[in-house]
């Protein structure tokens, strides 16, 4: 209000100038928003009397996004058999749209125990949809455009397969050609920004870039998908390719994302202030939606974990994926939903590592589909022994454990089928001065779970399941001094280990077997081996010394290469055959073919620089092609999906198999004398070359000196016409002889 005197005070009431007052007790302008207001659905039906309990569980619930207006809660009512019961939905108001957005990350998704999954969305959703023009309008016809065929490679006449390579900053796609050179696909300059990797099943190819990962597939080769995660470092695939994880070290920064986008394409940047500092992302592949972001680990201390890959592990039907707080538990989201199962993590004190069963298991008895599983193992911690579990999910039962005691480590290896589960369990002796392994074999496949246990008397440093084999054979490597080579700054070991490779198999019971049990096929002693793997087929197997300086050896063996010898000795050992023996100086990388007719094997510039290149093999150990190619990064197999067959076809084929060979061999020949003709015809075509370009220049030649003596030019006279005699003396050493004189 101004200041007034008697000189010159308001005529009238109008004149007073209020505006000190009116700012001053000033209202705060009432908001006609409804952003603070959520819907919640799927909620029970309940009656008048227990809405009030039913109410507190909802403020518990959403306790951690924030306190509800008074009376803020409605649940609309409804007349059944006379009685007003809720409909299953409310309206919660809160007290800032903020509380509304924290309460739809708390409770989407949540289970309520006899209930259902809850759904929370925004009031304002609700009346956006409401406001949709009844009139239905037809959207634009899109033409249709054709989308190539991410499995074409499959249908290859010749059903080969694809590998690929980096070498420098060129990519080339390879069509494997076990006759003749490998041929190319296609070829393209900085294709990837770090390495290139394939999906589980071989329908795309990734690249990593700064700005995140390119999806690329089909005959063309385009690009399908991009994923925006800024200096992304790993990716991996859920098993059937529905689902990406990412991982970048640098966290999640949407400015800093926009500006590597660019004005033109800051619209790819899905990241919103709730992913601000998170460092793993999971996609959806076939759209391209961010499901979820997740913040790096910690460790029990709540202080930042190592790093480790993958970050998250898969169950086998995509329903769930799981991760692992080192020494806290087990944390289990459910896919799409990307929800905590149940709303709370699986605690798991002392936990060093967890593995999810690859396949969902069938009741041996009703065909139904058992739970799935997950298998961990927990250290001795004061008087409690050592122990491994296998737990159901998503009930969380437990399936079988056993205890175990002078714990030093443990490995989990599940077989591929699912149905067998080794726990490599390295044990002190009672004198704490050397180690031993014990290995713990889970039978899962069978009820209740029977385990079996196989003793060692050195220490197993490698274990390998046969991908298919009906007795369940498996290869270790043991050693009497489990203590790791020295190293080199790139990991190359000085020296290799002295090692022996055993191979053990099931045995069910029979008529001269009286207790099943995992028995000794046969032992291959002093070897430099330090790796094992098993053709995908089973059957072929080798026996590899990798990342070592002075050793760089190669066996292929069949492990049933003799049937006769060992059904004539009763010793299943003696089937087990060294096809041959090779090496590759500087070897880093083995790579079986999805067929597991050929061997990769690579030398990488990442590990060392020097013979960097690949060379291709057959099982047998023979050598079809060799590269040597400088700053050489990576190559790889491409995979293939799991068959469509049966067993029972698979059966039939095997049956039939040598007549299947048979027209495969003649197709071979042919192939074979395609590529000798065509190998003739270009041999033709250059002679024929030659000899037109050795006429046209005699002609020219010719017609120069004519032009030449026309113009007074005299040839030179040589100064001597006689024949000149040339003698070429070629000495053979027919036979050599030392002798020693005194």
């Amino acid at each position: 209000m101004g200041q007034y005197t008697f000189s010159n005070l308001p005529a009238s009431e109008e004149e007073i100038d209020f505006s000190d007052l009116e700012r001053k007790f000033a209202l705060p302008e009432q908001e006609e928003t409804l952003e603070n207001v959520v819907v919640v659905d799927n909620l029970p039906r309940v009656e008048p009397a227990k809405e009030e309990k039913l109410t507190k569980y909802l403020q518990k619930l959403f306790k951690e996004a924030g306190k509800f207006k008074k009376d803020g809660v409605h649940m609309p009512k409804a007349e059944v058999d006379g009685k007003a019961t809720t409909k299953g939905y409310a309206f919660i108001e809160f007290e800032t749209a903020a509380q509304a957005q924290m309460a739809i990350r708390v409770g989407n998704g949540h289970r309520m125990p006899k209930a259902g999954q809850l759904l929370v969305n925004p009031f304002m959703d609700v009346e956006r949809y409401i406001e949709v023009d009844n009139e239905y309008r037809a959207p634009p016809a899109e033409p249709f455009v054709e989308r190539e065929h991410l499995k074409s490679w499959l249908a290859d006449k010749y059903s080969r397969d694809q590998f690929v390579t980096l070498a420098g900053n060129k990519v080339n796609l390879y069509w494997n050609e076990p006759s003749q050179d490998p041929e190319l696909v296609t070829s393209r300059e900085n294709w990837t920004g770090s390495h290139v990797q394939w999906s589980p099943q071989g329908s795309y190819m990734c690249t990593l870039h700064r700005q995140g990962l390119v999806l690329w597939g089909g005959p063309s080769w385009k690009k399908l998908m991009q994923f925006v995660h800024p200096y992304i470092k790993y990716a991996e695939f859920s098993p059937s390719e529905r689902y990406l994880v990412t991982l970048s070290l640098e966290p999640i920064n949407s400015d800093m994302a926009n500006e590597l986008l660019g004005a033109e394409r800051k619209h790819q940047n899905q990241f919103t202030v709730d992913d601000q500092g998170n460092m793993v992302c999971v996609w959806d592949v076939r759209t391209g939606t961010l499901l979820r972001s997740f913040p790096a680990p910690k460790n029990k201390d709540g202080s930042p974990a190592k790093i480790l890959w993958p970050q998250f592990k898969w169950s086998p039907s995509e329903k769930y994926f799981a991760r692992m707080t080192q020494g806290t538990g087990i944390s289990i989201y459910e896919a799409p939903s990307m929800a905590l199962l149940d709303k709370k993590s699986m605690k798991v004190s002392g936990i060093q590592d967890f593995a999810w069963c690859p396949r969902v298991l069938k009741d041996s008895r009703t065909g139904a589909k058992r739970p799935e599983m997950i298998a961990y193992w927990t250290p001795e911690e004061g008087n409690l022994p050592a122990r491994v579990s296998l737990v159901s999910v998503p009930g969380r039962e437990l399936l079988q454990s056993k205890n175990l005691f002078n714990v030093f480590s443990a490995s989990l290896h599940w077989h591929p089928t699912g149905n067998m589960l080794c726990v490599r369990v390295q044990r002190f002796t009672k004198s704490k001065k050397s180690r031993f392994t014990n290995l713990e074999l889970f039978r899962t496949g069978e009820r209740d779970v029977p385990v079996d246990v196989v003793e060692l008397t050195d220490s197993a440093v490698g274990f390998a399941w046969e991908p298919i084999s009906e007795n369940f054979r498996f290869a270790i490597l043991h050693t009497d001094d489990p203590t790791p080579p020295p190293t080199n700054p790139n990991g190359i070991a000085m020296a290799p280990v002295k090692t022996s490779v055993s191979f053990y198999a099931f045995e069910r019971k029979g008529k001269l077997v009286k207790k099943e049990n995992f028995n000794l096929i046969k032992t291959l002693p002093n070897k430099n081996t330090n790796l094992l793997k098993w053709s995908p087929h089973g059957r072929h197997i080798v026996l590899a010394t990798m990342n070592t300086m002075a050793t760089c050896t190669l066996e292929f063996y069949d492990v049933d290469f003799d049937q006769n010898a060992a059904s004539r000795s009763g010793k299943p050992g003696d089937s087990i055959t060294m096809l041959g023996s090779s090496e590759h100086y500087n070897v880093t990388d083995l790579e079986w073919d999805p067929s597991g007719r050929y061997v990769i094997t690579s030398a990488s510039a990442w590990r060392q620089p020097a013979e960097t290149g690949f060379i291709v093999w057959n099982f047998a150990g023979q050598q079809l092609h060799k590269f040597d190619t400088e700053a050489f990064k990576q190559i790889l197999w491409r995979p293939r999906p799991h068959s469509l067959l049966s067993e029972e076809q698979k059966r039939k084929i095997r049956k039939d198999i040598k007549s299947y060979a048979r027209e495969f061999d003649e197709e071979d020949e042919r192939r074979l004398h395609a590529a000798d003709a065509e190998l003739m015809s270009q041999r033709r075509r250059l002679v024929s070359e030659w000899e037109t370009w050795r006429q046209q220049v005699g002609e020219f030649l010719s017609a120069e000196t004519d032009q030449a003596l026309a113009n007074g030019y005299k040839l030179p006279i040589a100064a001597d016409n006689e024949d000149f005699v040339i003698e070429e003396v070629v000495e053979e050493i027919v036979e050599e002889k030392e002798e020693i004189i005194n």
